[in-house]
């Protein structure tokens, strides 16, 4: 964030809290076939973040790209530990929704997805250490 006494009021898609270092994706991602969940690891060469990895990250991503598969992956990468802390998202996205809804449920894990809009995200800078609350308050304090 620009500045260090924002915050942003998101619309929580899936609840919980979180904090760590921002990743603000350039484009969407297929989480399936373009992403490692053993590893985090962004494998699509075609992605400008092509080897990055997203673990332990607050992820900012327009949205995913791709199939149905997505929710699996996102669950994989979840219970392996080599995912985000949580997503922050432009658009709604059904998908990793569901891979979070699925990796909280069954490994009792707490990553947050949270939607704000366009504008917003063009607000947040990659590496500054943000908080997000169960209310969807993102945040550079607890």
């Amino acid at each position: 964030m620009k500045n260090v006494n924002e915050s942003i009021q998101g619309r929580v898609l899936v609840s919980g809290q979180a904090s760590g270092p921002t990743m603000v994706l350039d484009e969407p991602l297929s989480f399936w076939g373009g992403f490692n969940p053993v590893n985090g690891e962004i494998i699509d060469v075609h992605h400008p973040q092509h080897e990055a990895r997203v673990g332990k990250s607050i992820l900012f991503i327009s949205q995913s790209r791709g199939s149905a598969g997505t929710p699996a992956a996102i669950a994989e990468t979840l219970r392996n530990g080599s995912g985000p802390a949580a997503f922050v998202l432009a658009n709604a996205d059904i998908n990793i929704a569901i891979g979070v809804m699925v990796a909280n449920r069954l490994y009792d894990l707490n990553v947050p997805v949270i939607e704000i809009s366009p504008s917003q995200m063009a607000q947040i800078n990659n590496g500054c250490i943000l908080c997000i609350s169960e209310l969807g308050l993102i945040s550079t304090q607890l």
